[in-house]
Parts: C-alpha cells; sequence; structure tokens
C-alpha cells in the first residue's frame, strides 16, 4: 500500500482511470497501523487490479472535502468519485467484516461491467 501526500490526492486518485482503493489513516493510530496490514494481505483476492493508496491527513482539507471524521476510513474512487465507504473500520475480527464489505461492492461492481 503506497502513501501519499495530499498535494498528489487528484494525480493519484481523482485522475486515475480505475478504481482506487484510499485508506484515511494517520500515523499515531494503532488501528490504522493494523488495518493497513490487513489489506495488504487481501489485496491479492480481488477480482480486478487494486491501486490502493494510504494517506495521513488528519488535519487537512481532504478529510474536511470527504467528511472523513473517524479513522481509520477506507474509500473507494473511480473516475475521480467517491463509490464506496466505510467509516472506522475495524469494528470486529480487526477489520474482516469491512474487507467483505469491500468484496461485496467489487463483486457488484465487477457483474455490471
Amino acid at each position: 500500500m503506497k502513501s501519499i501526500v495530499p498535494d498528489r490526492f487528484e494525480a493519484e486518485v481523482l485522475r486515475e482511470k480505475g478504481p482506487v482503493i484510499v485508506l484515511f489513516t494517520a500515523g499515531w493510530c494503532p488501528f490504522c497501523r493494523q488495518f493497513e496490514s490487513v489489506m495488504i494481505r487481501q489485496e491479492s483476492d480481488f477480482p480486478w487490479p487494486v491501486v490502493a493508496v494510504k494517506i495521513d491527513d488528519t488535519s487537512g482539507s481532504l478529510w474536511d472535502r470527504y467528511s472523513v471524521d473517524v479513522i481509520p476510513t477506507l474509500a473507494v474512487f473511480e473516475s475521480g468519485q467517491l463509490v464506496f465507504r466505510v467509516n472506522g473500520v475495524l469494528g470486529t475480527g480487526l477489520g474482516e467484516d469491512d474487507i467483505e464489505r469491500l468484496r461485496e461492492y467489487i463483486r457488484k461492481r465487477s457483474t455490471k461491467g
């Protein structure tokens, strides 16, 4: 999972034609680090090529723009649009439920295409 700075968000997320998974995180957040490791282990299981990035911008405009008020927050962007979101991932089982929700979204997306 690649780290990006807020200044690269438009180029690396919004301008990307395919789906991009974004993990809004903070360096001081232990749940964020744990969920990141879960995501890294799961990336190869997705049915389409995944571009996954994390961004640490707790006081920045991206958090305001996308109303991120709980971390970690998992979001999927496609063609510059926010299309899927899980706020405060990690409910139970270190994010497995959240990963399953993401997989379900991907399955639905894949059958439409």
